[in-house]
């Protein structure tokens, strides 16, 4: 397993950015089939947003197991609806004990000497553009990857490498 690192995720945005419109439609449905679960997630969270922000969230979702599948060299095995609801549920709890709005969820984001995967494919996401973009949006967002990468099991899929 390569290690997941910003040159990791900048190397699969670049990849990403360069398909063609047939490879990136035949790619979200192979995510559809492979990540049934995690799509659902996406919609759940922004079912009632514009489309735009709906796409993002797809689309961030995607990404996300974009850089796994380079990072293991495979298709990242299918995330259980079990442990993403259970990162969900821990996630409501954290949020329910914090005081932070969703300007001041996002500005902790940086804050840390070593950001998050979460925080670093947000800010490759959003580029230059993160300070135009809704706040409430962009947290939304944030909890979405965060509720994502905290339900994978990273271990249990390395130790079932063939």
């Amino acid at each position: 397993m390569q290690p997941i690192t910003p040159a990791l995720v900048d190397e699969v945005w670049a990849d990403i950015t360069r398909y063609a419109p047939e490879r990136v439609q035949a790619e979200a449905r192979e995510f559809l089939d492979r990540q049934p679960h995690a799509a659902a997630f996406a919609r759940h969270l922004t079912g009632e947003a514009e489309p735009a922000v709906q796409q993002a969230a797809f689309g961030l979702a995607f990404l996300l197991f974009k850089v796994l599948e380079r990072s293991l060299g495979r298709p990242f095995p299918r995330l259980a609806e079990e442990r993403i609801a259970q990162a969900w549920e821990a996630n409501l709890h954290w949020l329910a004990h914090t005081e932070a709005g969703p300007q001041s969820l996002l500005d902790t984001l940086g804050a840390a000497a070593h950001p998050s995967l979460t925080a670093y494919i947000l800010e490759v996401f959003y580029g230059a553009e993160a300070a135009a973009c809704d706040a409430a949006v962009r947290a939304r967002l944030f909890l979405l990857l965060k509720t994502l990468t905290e339900a994978l099991d990273i271990a249990a899929v390395e130790e079932s490498a063939p």
